[in-house]
């Protein structure tokens, strides 16, 4: 992933280094990422049965992003470089956030974080999602850093949450 995120972001670090980040930072500031309505949408797949257009399962898939927003309260086990943090990172995030769309591996897990259960009932697995959606909007202590993108305040991180499920929903479908 640290690869992948590099390459797509050669562009972008000259452009958020030289200045242009704040162009690209005010252009993601005006999006609104509405967890609210992404929580409805995935209580909405309650009991639906879905299969998944990667490797994981629709279980794992669920499963995974949990795992993200769960980290961003509790912290992730393993972090890239402080200096990829700063640059490809960053910008990567802010990229993702002007676009409204992120890509990324969808079968890669976070660093260090167990790997998700494919035993685990699929609606058992949205359900869990669903928890720590909930428990993210009522959160308010302080953020963990996030592995790849450093210290993000609760506004960047609901968007990266809410980025990186939708990312990850594009591979859902209805069996």
């Amino acid at each position: 992933m640290k690869r992948r995120i590099l390459l797509k972001t050669a562009v972008a670090v000259p452009v958020v280094l030289a200045g242009g980040g704040a162009g690209i930072s005010a252009v993601a500031a005006g999006k609104e990422y509405n967890l609210s309505s992404l929580f409805e949408e995935l209580q909405a797949l309650d009991g639906q049965h879905l299969r998944s257009g990667t490797s994981w399962s629709v279980s794992e898939v669920f499963q995974h992003c949990a795992q993200s927003i769960r980290g961003s309260m509790d912290g992730y086990p393993q972090h890239y470089s402080p200096v990829f943090k700063h640059t490809a990172g960053s910008a990567a995030l802010a990229v993702f956030r002007a676009s409204g769309a992120m890509r990324h591996n969808l079968t890669e897990g976070l660093p260090g974080m167990p790997v998700a259960d494919a035993s685990v009932e699929q609606n058992a697995a949205l359900h869990m999602l669903l928890a720590a959606l909930q428990d993210f909007n009522a959160y308010q202590g302080a953020l963990a850093p996030h592995f790849a993108y450093g210290e993000l305040d609760k506004s960047a991180y609901a968007a990266a949450h809410w980025l990186h499920i939708r990312n990850h929903l594009q591979q859902i479908f209805p069996a």
